[in-house]
């Protein structure tokens, strides 16, 4: 079984030859992807690594096809330098947001240009099993697109709302999907060929921000996903945090009212997910409609309240409708109080807020900003930079394609299994 994480063990190779040869490829490998071409020299000079050692490692990227030979350098006397650049143009990676709604997948290569996206409804009544079959239909609709290349997927990543236990490498239990301590990476047939990592949605979206979006420039900073429900991602030095089992980040099941009557899909009372989410402002408005209130809300849904989304509430309150602004506002501020107790507890740089919800934009924003101003400490909330997702809704698809990069770039698996099968 292919397991995500294989990195952590390396910890016990320490002074080991081959886990030195590891690190120097993964320094050198880093070196030559963040910049725009780079000669052999200038990595020895960069990574400390001698240039004998720099060589066989390039000779051995280009083989691997992650490094291809670019122009020449600029002279410093001598011949012109050869330089590197990073490439993924012969390797694909496929990455899976597995949503309550839909799943969504791309087709990418390892420089992140998608190929090919497909969405199939995920039908989360019919259970796991048809769920995992319907993921498996779509992973093979996208692998076809690469004909005779499609054994060149490196890797699927996966995006999952629910708590992740990688210590027994499960989705231990999702309320969005009703799911207990199943094993999505043993339902897919796949799995026997291709690397499959997956792990909670929001902690992807924030490791697709940290590789390809803003997040690029900061060390320190949290995603928070609001949609259906609501997580956190949270990046310290560079890195996820996972916690013990790697089940950290559920932020949306902070209590923020302790004797609050609304119920979470956690089964406590008064989470920040039950006051905040998508979900709980959808349920919100309804039980004001069915109550009889009068509200443009009404039109939208045709009458059936049952029909009411997050969306149509926004939407209303950007109307200038009162009923839609009091309540999509209250939940913002829910939402503003919850972040200023992160940015007290973690000290990040920046915020970044993700998810459909925050589709709704400035309404959403402007309060979000001026609570945590106003709730958070003036030293670290007035430093912190708030910020939409880079990938609005493709945040977590992005964030699953990052997975297998990651793992690729910096060793996450071992290597045979993504850069030597023909």
């Amino acid at each position: 079984m292919i397991r995500y994480g294989a990195h952590q063990k390396a910890q016990t190779r320490t002074g080991n030859a081959k886990f030195i040869s590891e690190i120097n490829k993964v320094k050198v490998t880093n070196l030559i992807r963040d910049s725009d071409g780079i000669s052999r020299a200038a990595l020895a000079k960069k990574s400390g690594i001698s240039a004998p050692t720099v060589s066989r490692i390039v000779e051995t990227l280009i083989r691997e096809g992650l490094v291809t030979e670019t122009g020449m350098g600029v002279s410093n006397g001598g011949r012109r330098p050869t330089l590197l650049k990073f490439s993924g143009v012969d390797n694909f990676i496929i990455g899976i947001d597995l949503g309550t709604t839909d799943i969504f997948g791309v087709l990418a290569d390892l420089d992140a240009r998608v190929i090919a996206e497909v969405k199939h409804p995920t039908r989360v009544e019919e259970g796991f099993p048809r769920v995992m079959e319907r993921t498996s239909d779509l992973i093979n609709e996208l692998r076809n697109h690469l004909g005779e290349k499609k054994s060149k997927v490196r890797g699927i990543g996966m995006a999952i709302a629910g708590l992740i236990n990688r210590e027994r490498d499960i989705v231990e239990f999702s309320p969005n999907f009703k799911w207990h301590n199943v094993d999505v990476r043993a339902a897919l047939p796949q799995a026997s060929e291709i690397p499959v990592v997956f792990d909670n949605v929001t902690r992807v979206m924030a490791l697709g921000e940290m590789w390809y979006g803003a997040g690029r420039n900061y060390r320190n900073f949290i995603m928070v996903n609001v949609g259906f429900g609501i997580g956190a991602g949270i990046i310290v030095q560079g890195s996820p945090l996972y916690g013990l089992k790697g089940l950290a980040g559920e932020f949306g099941h902070i209590i923020l009212e302790k004797d609050s009557p609304v119920q979470c899909g956690c089964g406590n009372f008064g989470c920040l997910e039950a006051l905040s989410s998508g979900s709980a402002i959808a349920k919100a408005a309804q039980k004001e409609l069915r109550g009889g209130a009068v509200s443009i809300l009404s039109e939208m849904c045709g009458g059936d309240p049952s029909r009411l989304t997050a969306e149509m509430v926004a939407n209303a309150a950007k109307q200038g409708d009162s009923l839609a602004w009091t309540i999509f506002d209250r939940a913002a501020e829910y939402l503003g109080l919850g972040i200023a107790g992160v940015i007290n507890l973690f000290n990040p740089e920046a915020v970044f807020i993700g998810g459909g919800v925050a589709e709704a934009g400035d309404i959403l924003f402007s309060r979000v900003r001026k609570t945590v101003n106003a709730r958070g400490l003036r030293t670290t909330a007035s430093e912190v930079t708030i910020l939409p997702a880079s990938f609005g809704t493709r945040a977590a698809v992005m964030g699953a394609i990052s997975l297998i990069l990651s793992g690729v770039v910096n060793l996450g698996f071992e290597q045979t299994h993504f850069l030597s099968r023909e």
